[in-house]
């Protein structure tokens, strides 16, 4: 098991500035004497002796859902994974699991309600967990359905869906899929139906040449990540200030930019910092998978600046894709789950980062308990 040691830092208040940075901006906080320090614990990869175990199905993961069990979207293996435990119930197991899900899953979520039903051979039965993939198609998984296969329930002609959120609106559940090929959101009801929003989740100011990436809902706020299309309008464009993260309503309203270009480099995961995340609880998390930095932010976008080695350098987790909060159970409620296709996407990494406790003598070290002074934003 391979641990490195990490900081997130503290951005410094200024008292008295008479202008305000705009997120975008190219600077980067400062770090201040109250940082909290975090561990990156690798639990799995598809190469043996790069984590702690090895699972051969694990390669270029991009999608994380926290359920009971943890699932991964393995893009280039045409699967899901599961595994579960590195909390309360002990160290990260694989369990014997593996759903077939054919067209490259990239994005995918966890569903508790009765909605999203797939029909299978086996019976019917509401979507467990729901795929999007970048053949242009949306997958659900149900075990009565089909235990190994998850079941295709909608298919866009030439989408290519990088990225898949689900919303809990007024008219019921949906489904958002980034389709990057085409520019836009795609929204599914219950029934796994299109639904006609022309106007919707659209960044009015957006650069030409930029398209959905990924799609996030956190406190029922949507994000939408957007980079840099290449020629063919199929692959990102990776570069530094190459890329941004705009708000909307549940309805779509557009509600402004969260970041734009400075720290962002073909952004795609989005998430909020656990509770007990240190400084940073509750914070929004922006993963780059161009450069595999971590860059946080408050609610209203002031950056916080990036996830740091404590020689003061931005960590680095090659092609990273998910993050994920874990739970009790999973990963610890302390702990936020990565996927990464490293080594051009050609392998796969899955593990977690923690806080750890200070040293002794800088303060909030008592014994394995950790305090951390209140977030300030």
């Amino acid at each position: 098991m391979r641990i490195r040691q990490i900081t997130l830092c503290a951005a410094a208040l200024v008292v008295g500035a008479t202008t305000t940075l705009p997120a975008h901006a190219a600077s980067v906080p400062a770090a201040t004497a109250t940082t909290t320090r975090f561990q990156e614990i690798d639990l799995v990869a598809d190469v043996a002796g790069r984590a702690a175990r090895t699972d051969q199905k694990l390669v270029n993961p991009w999608g994380i859902a926290v359920g009971p069990r943890v699932w991964v979207s393995d893009a280039d293996a045409g699967v899901a994974t599961v595994y579960s435990g590195g909390g309360t119930a002990g160290p990260v197991v694989k369990e014997p699991l593996t759903v077939a899900v054919p067209g490259g899953p990239t994005g995918q979520v966890f569903n508790s309600g009765p909605h999203f039903v797939v029909h299978g051979p086996k019976g019917s039965g509401p979507a467990a967990f729901v795929f999007a993939t970048e053949s242009g198609t949306i997958q659900g998984w149900n075990l009565k359905a089909d235990p190994a296969h998850a079941v295709v329930a909608a298919k866009v002609r030439r989408a290519s869906f990088k990225g898949l959120a689900l919303l809990q609106a007024r008219g019921g559940p949906f489904l958002l899929a980034a389709d990057f090929f085409h520019g836009r959101i795609v929204v599914f009801d219950g029934r796994f139906h299109r639904v006609s929003l022309p106007h919707a989740f659209r960044d009015p100011s957006l650069p030409r040449g930029y398209a959905p990436f990924n799609v996030a809902v956190v406190g029922g706020t949507v994000y939408v990540t957007y980079a840099r299309q290449n020629a063919h309008h199929d692959e990102e464009v990776a570069g530094p200030g190459k890329g941004f993260v705009s708000r909307f309503t549940a309805s779509g309203a557009f509600r402004g930019r969260l970041a734009a270009r400075g720290p962002l480099n073909a952004p795609w995961a989005v998430t909020a910092a656990p509770a007990s995340f240190g400084t940073f609880a509750g914070a929004l998390l922006v993963g780059n998978f161009g450069d595999g930095t971590i860059n946080a932010f408050t609610r209203n976008g002031r950056f916080l600046g990036p996830l740091r080695t404590p020689e003061g350098k931005p960590i680095r987790i090659d092609g990273l894709w998910g993050l994920a909060p874990g739970t009790a159970a999973n990963g610890g409620a302390n702990a936020l789950w990565f996927a990464a296709g490293t080594d051009d996407e050609k392998h796969g990494l899955l593990g977690l980062i923690r806080p750890t406790p200070r040293k002794p003598g800088t303060g909030g070290d008592d014994g394995g308990h950790i305090t951390y002074p209140p977030p300030r934003y």
